[in-house]
């Protein structure tokens, strides 16, 4: 699964740029698109999580407790509940019963909770017993992942400018090369660039060393 959590005008943005990323300026935006995937394959892996969406598909053993726990959160919407009464190893989910959302169970989106609802289903104990298929994560990207992507893809615009025929203008420092010219009117220049680099440690700071549910999820094959 590849995720986007920035867009090329955004690092135009915050490079203040006077172009669009194009096939012709350095980076290109083909280049400027790959890191943008590769950044947020980095805060995902850094964070130990995914901040995009994602369909998932888990079969699971039932205990006995009302309560699902999902490997996944917070859920955006359940698109089936299967419950199947053959034993391990027999069962057809596509042929099992369709559990119905607020009459056989209810979803706790945040959590990644499914509670099952006694009024309306009583599974009976066993293994491989319910398949849930759903969609995780979320639907629009938090802001301060968006910001980070953003910033860690600007300084490598910047890397890259500097490792070619870069330059530093007299007037106001500001950097420029070839079909990009970065900063306009304003000034990006080496205390610009430090504070960038500040602004990427504080907030994968942030995304590693922050809070979440600790999940011990129901058992799955």
């Amino acid at each position: 699964m590849t995720y986007e959590y920035t867009t090329p005008a955004l690092v135009k943005s915050e490079l203040r740029a006077t172009q669009d990323f194009s096939a012709t300026t350095i980076p290109t935006k083909t280049t400027i698109d790959t890191w943008i995937s590769e950044e947020s394959a980095y805060i995902n892996f850094k964070s130990g999580q995914t901040f995009g969406s994602n369909s998932y598909t888990e079969v699971l053993d039932y205990n006995g407790e009302d309560r699902l726990l999902l490997e996944h959160a917070p859920i955006i919407s359940v698109t089936s509940v299967l419950y199947s009464t053959s034993p391990l190893g027999t069962s057809t989910y596509g042929l099992s019963e369709t559990q119905v959302d607020g009459v056989d169970y209810t979803t706790y989106d945040k959590s990644g909770e499914i509670v099952i609802l006694p009024s309306g289903w009583n599974p009976s104990i066993g293994r491989k017993r319910i398949e849930v298929t759903y969609t995780a994560g979320n639907e629009t990207t938090p802001l301060h992942i968006q910001k980070l992507a953003t910033k860690l893809i600007a300084k490598r615009a910047i890397d890259t400018l500097m490792e070619k025929d870069i330059h530093e203008k007299a007037s106001g420092k500001s950097i420029s090369v070839g079909s990009v010219s970065i900063v306009k009117p304003a000034n990006f220049g080496v205390e610009s660039y430090k504070n960038l680099i500040v602004d990427i440690g504080q907030l994968t700071k942030e995304i590693v060393g922050g809070t979440g549910v600790y999940r011990i999820p129901t058992h799955r094959y």
